[in-house]
C-alpha cells in the first residue's frame, strides 16, 4: 500500500466514488433500493418503466437488488439525502475493485498492477454503477479455484456471477464440456451443484420476500428485443449511416432515413439468432479440441462480447482481469479503440450526477449561436470517430478470439482428422477449425 503504482489509483477511485455516477442508472438504482426498502419488489415495475422510459427498470438477477437494498437500508436509516444514496450505492463498485485488485495481487502482483493502473476502470466500474465489476470478480475467482480442483467453489463462484448478471451462463457448456471430455464425472457433479445450489441460494431470498419473481421473464424478453447498442458491429454501422445522413443533410440534400432503419431493425431482430450461431460453432471446435482452462473462461466471454448486439463499456470488466491474469498481451490490443470510444461517445460526461447542475451532454456547453450548423458538423466528427472505434474494436476482438483458438488448433488438427476419419459434423468441426486458426498470437 505503500507503493506508488498503488496510490495515485486509489486516490482515483476514491474520487470516482464520491464524484461520479451516471444520472440515468442512479436514478434506476436509487429507486430500485427505496422500493426495496418499503417491501416492494424491483420487477413488478419492469413494464411500466419500459413503457414510459423506453428502456429497462432493474434488469438483472437479484444479487445485486440485495447490495442496493441494504444501500437503501444504510441511506434511510441515517437521513436519506441524494448523496448519501448514491455513496452507499457506489461503495459496492469499489469493494469490488478493492476485491477484484486484492484477489490478482495474491497470484500476481504484476497482473494486479495492469488493472489497478488503467485509469478508466474506476470511471467505468464505479461510474456506470453496475455491478459488471462483480461478475469479473466471480469469472477471476471461479477460474483460480478450477485450477486448484475446487470445483464445487468453481459452480458457487459462477452463480454468483450469474447472481449478478446472467453473461456468466455462457461458461457452462463449455466447462462441463471441458470436465466431460477427460472423464472427471465427480468434478461435473461439483460443479452442477454449486452452481444450483448457488442459484438457488440467489433466488430463494427474493421469491420469499417479494411476490413478483415471476415478472423476471419479461426482463429476459427485454433483453431478447432490445435494440443493438454499444460496442456492436451493428450500433457501429448505424452510426456511420446516420453520420452520411447527417452529412446529407447538412449540404442540402433531403435522404430518407427510413430504408437505413428498416435494415437494421430487422438485422436487430434475427441477431440473437447469429449469437446462437456462433456460440453452436464455438461447441462443435471445443468438442473436438481439448480446449484449456484458459480457453474454456477467456473464449466464451470474448465471444459474447463480439456477437451479442448489446455491448455496453462496462461488460468488458467481465473479461478484463481474467485476460491481465491469464493473457497479459490481449488487453493493449483493444485498449486504444475501447479508450476512443469511451472519451468520443462521451461517456465520462454522464457520469457527473443531476444534483452538481451541469449540463447533461457536451455539445450544451457551445454557444447557443453554434448550435445550428458548427456544433452539428462537431457532433458529426464524434460520431464518425465513435463508429471506426467500435468496428475496430471489434476487428481486434475477432482476431484476439481467433488467437485464442489457435492456441490448440494448429496442433490439434490433424488428431481430430485421425480420431474422428468420417462423418458430417467431424467434416464441420475440421472447417471451423482452419478457418478460425491464424498465428495472431503466441501459443501458451
Amino acid at each position: 500500500m505503500r507503493e506508488r503504482w498503488f496510490l495515485w489509483p486509489l486516490l482515483l477511485h476514491l474520487s470516482a466514488w464520491l464524484l461520479l455516477g451516471h444520472v440515468y442508472e442512479i436514478a434506476v438504482f436509487q429507486d430500485a433500493a427505496r422500493r426495496l426498502a418499503i417491501g416492494q419488489g424491483v420487477y413488478e415495475s419492469f413494464l411500466g418503466w419500459f413503457s414510459t422510459h423506453g428502456e429497462g427498470y432493474y434488469a438483472s438477477p437479484p444479487l445485486y437488488a440485495y447490495m442496493l437494498w441494504a444501500s437503501g437500508a444504510i441511506a434511510k436509516a441515517f437521513g436519506g439525502h441524494w448523496w448519501l444514496s448514491q455513496l452507499a450505492i457506489k461503495a459496492w463498485m469499489l469493494i469490488a475493485d478493492l476485491l477484484t485488485v486484492t484477489l490478482l495481487y495474491r497470484v500476481s502482483p504484476s497482473a494486479a498492477k495492469s488493472y489497478w493502473t488503467l485509469w478508466f476502470v474506476p470511471v467505468v466500474a464505479i461510474g456506470l454503477v453496475q455491478p459488471d465489476l462483480w461478475v469479473g470478480l466471480s469469472v477471476l475467482l471461479a477460474f483460480l479455484l478450477a485450477q486448484r480442483g475446487r470445483w464445487l467453489g468453481t459452480g458457487l463462484a459462477l452463480a454468483a456471477g450469474i447472481g449478478m448478471k446472467m453473461a456468466p451462463l455462457v461458461l457452462l457448456p463449455f466447462l462441463a464440456l471441458h470436465l466431460i471430455q477427460t472423464r472427471r464425472w465427480r468434478p461435473l457433479l461439483k460443479v452442477a451443484a454449486g452452481v444450483a445450489s448457488g442459484l438457488a441460494l440467489v433466488w430463494l431470498p427474493y421469491v420469499i420476500a417479494f411476490d413478483d419473481a415471476g415478472k423476471f421473464g419479461e426482463v429476459l424478453l427485454f433483453h431478447i428485443t432490445r435494440p443493438a447498442a454499444g460496442l456492436n458491429v451493428l450500433a457501429g454501422l448505424q452510426q456511420l449511416a446516420d453520420a452520411g445522413l447527417t452529412v446529407a443533410l447538412l449540404v442540402g440534400h433531403h435522404v430518407p432515413m427510413a430504408p437505413v432503419s428498416g435494415v437494421t431493425q430487422r438485422v436487430a431482430a434475427v441477431y440473437p439468432v447469429l449469437t446462437l450461431l456462433v456460440f453452436i460453432a464455438l461447441a462443435i471446435l471445443a468438442w473436438g479440441q481439448r480446449w484449456s482452462l484458459r480457453q474454456v473462461f477467456c473464449v466464451p466471454l470474448l465471444a459474447f462480447l463480439l456477437s451479442n448486439k448489446v455491448v455496453f463499456e462496462q461488460y468488458a470488466l467481465h473479461a478484463l482481469p481474467l485476460l491481465l491474469l491469464t493473457f497479459p498481451s490481449a488487453w493493449p490490443k483493444l485498449a486504444t479503440p475501447y479508450i476512443v470510444y469511451l472519451v468520443a461517445a462521451g461517456t465520462p460526461w454522464r457520469f457527473f450526477p443531476a444534483e452538481y447542475g451541469l449540463p447533461s451532454t457536451p455539445d450544451a456547453l457551445l454557444p447557443i449561436s453554434w448550435h445550428a450548423v458548427t456544433g452539428a458538423w462537431l457532433m458529426l466528427g464524434f460520431t464518425i470517430v465513435t463508429a471506426m472505434a467500435v468496428l475496430l474494436f471489434n476487428y481486434r476482438l475477432y482476431t484476439l478470439v481467433r488467437g485464442l483458438l489457435h492456441a490448440t488448433a494448429s496442433s490439434d488438427t490433424s488428431h481430430l482428422q485421425q480420431t474422428h476419419p468420417s462423418g458430417p459434423l467431424n467434416s464441420l468441426r475440421t472447417k471451423l477449425v482452419r478457418a478460425l486458426a491464424r498465428p495472431e498470437l503466441e501459443r501458451p
